[in-house]
């Protein structure tokens, strides 16, 4: 398979750089940033590189890995949050319908309101709660209006980051490690799958040629406090300095929504087998954590 990733310098995207090639994939990588570890990449300029670069054709598959993902961000430049989630993905996906590129797109469990009593499925109507949830919920209707057969995938993702501070997994690991005092909200539940899980579920979603929207996620859900609990227990750390505590009273956080826990009925149908729980992942995690590091040009020390 010959993939072009969009954002390979970013959480996600320089992920598949990482686990791609191993499943023997033919991969290269656009970026606005460095990414001298992603295999062929290429910096760009503007989205209007990209999309003459998607012009040119020559991929069986294009992944958007870009995206304003910060809820905060979001809504101190909702403009730029419409047009990188939104607006962007929905150009980019035109042009791979008429390259004939499979084009999937990276979307969130933000688009819901976190209300329901139940794991939302893809067939409840979404309602996004906070501003970074609109923008994607308008990216996913603008990709799925100019390709019929994009693949979208809602997803929640946990995973290591480049510079070792992204992400809920480097903050808890970092946390207890150092000793920092940190809230774990018991009132905040998100269906969080391991970024290499995420990874697998794609490729073998790609492999039986589906489309439309999917949800990506972990079996299970859990609060944040007690996925740090159980980040403790698998890497050995004293979870102490954590106290339990509420997302509502964390006021310097935008609103989002309580409950955002997906179900993975639909995407387990077309897999033929379940999803892995956010749980399991960890195990996965620290199993890669030092080759990914090296594959980063980083230590773990």
């Amino acid at each position: 398979m010959k993939a072009l990733v969009l954002g390979s310098s970013g959480f996600l995207g320089s992920y598949l750089g990482f686990v791609l090639p191993a499943l023997r994939w033919q991969i290269a990588g656009l970026s606005r940033d460095g990414a001298e570890y992603f295999p062929r990449n290429r910096h760009v300029g503007s989205a209007q590189e990209i999309e003459r670069l998607l012009e040119a054709g020559g991929y069986d598959v294009v992944i958007n890995a870009i995206a304003m993902a910060s809820h905060e961000r979001c809504e101190k430049e909702p403009a730029e949050a419409v047009l990188i989630n939104a607006t962007l993905p929905g150009r980019w996906a035109a042009v791979c319908a008429r390259t004939g590129a499979k084009f999937v797109h990276i979307s969130t469990d933000a688009v819901f309101d976190g209300e329901s009593e139940r794991a939302y499925t893809e067939a409840d109507s979404p309602n996004p709660k906070g501003v970074e949830g609109s923008p994607k919920l308008e990216g996913e209707e603008a990709v799925s209006q100019a390709n019929a057969n994009a693949l979208i995938l809602r997803t929640n993702f946990y995973g290591w980051s480049a510079t070792g501070g992204i992400g809920i997994l480097d903050f808890f690991v970092n946390s207890f490690s150092q000793g920092v005092a940190i809230t774990g909200f018991t009132d905040y539940r998100v269906s969080s799958l391991y970024m290499g899980d995420l990874v697998d579920a794609m490729v073998s979603a790609i492999d039986r040629g589906a489309s439309g929207v999917l949800h990506a996620v972990a079996s299970d859900s859990a609060s944040k406090y007690d996925f740090g609990l159980a980040v403790a227990t698998e890497f050995g750390l004293d979870s102490s300095v954590m106290r339990p505590g509420a997302l509502s009273d964390a006021a310097t956080l935008s609103v989002r929504g309580r409950d955002l826990a997906l179900s993975t009925a639909k995407i387990e149908g077309i897999l033929g087998r379940p999803m892995p729980s956010t749980f399991s992942g960890l195990a996965r995690a620290r199993a890669e954590r030092s080759a990914l590091m090296d594959y980063f040009g980083q230590s773990t020390v």
